[in-house]
């Protein structure tokens, strides 16, 4: 179930990268934001708090739930004048008894949805999500940290579908079915997440770069995934849709 809940936007003062607790600030050098944040029930209150570093020209914006705020997306500011108006749609939903945030804006698209499955006399769209995971490998022992330096946090990222159904149209959309469709563990970034149709068939496309190596060199590859979508519970990559 999703439905619009009331969102407030607090601007912090320069930080590390997270999303720390809120402090005083009298500055407004994020861009202006406009927003939309849907959850999961009707049980909880949401803060977007969008977090500018000075150093650099990009801020976080981070989704709250009580005491706990999540990151859900990336945006750029301006060290001087303004930054142009960015508006960005968010999605709280729950992934393994964890709560997540996903959103979409100018900057970063890990959020879209629309599209139409049907199975049988039911009908519904789609919802696709990008999530990512980060998680720091074994540490190195003394030799390959001279070689190959510290240990580099290793990103994981899962492109997940939810079929959603919604009888009544001015009613709530519900969840009926979920995929996870990980990518492969060597992409080092993904994003550019888009959903199209062609002569009625439905994909989710998702741009991706992945280390490769040679005898002496490591290069970049980028490519762009694609999976076929169909009714509830049917997803698999396809080499184009």
């Amino acid at each position: 179930m999703s439905r619009l809940v009331p969102m407030v936007v607090i601007l912090l003062a320069p930080c590390v990268a997270g999303c720390p607790m809120p402090i005083s600030h009298t500055e407004t050098v994020s861009p202006p934001i406009v927003g939309i944040v849907r959850g999961p029930d009707a049980y909880h209150v949401f803060w977007v708090i969008p977090n500018f570093d000075r150093a650099m020209p990009a801020y976080s914006l981070c989704i709250g739930t009580g005491d706990t705020l999540l990151p859900a997306y990336e945006g750029l500011g301006a060290i001087q004048g303004d930054a142009p108006l960015d508006s960005i749609t968010c999605v709280q939903w729950s992934w393994r008894n964890s709560l997540r945030a996903a959103c979409s804006g100018n900057i970063e698209r890990s959020l879209v949805s629309g599209g139409r499955w049907i199975d049988g006399e039911e009908a519904g769209r789609y919802r696709i999500i990008l999530m990512r995971e980060d998680s720091m490998p074994p540490a190195r022992g003394l030799g390959r940290r001279v070689l190959n330096g510290p240990p580099r946090p290793h990103r994981y990222f899962v492109v997940v579908v939810q079929w959603l159904e919604q009888p009544d149209p001015d009613g709530p959309a519900t969840v009926r079915t979920v995929a996870e469709l990980p990518l492969r563990k060597d992409v080092e970034w993904a994003g550019e997440l888009s959903l199209g149709g062609v002569f009625g068939r439905w994909c989710a496309s998702v741009a991706t770069t992945r280390l490769t190596h040679t005898l002496y060199w490591e290069n970049h590859k980028r490519e762009v995934i694609t999976f076929t979508l169909g009714p509830p519970g049917k997803a698999h990559q396809v080499p184009a849709c």
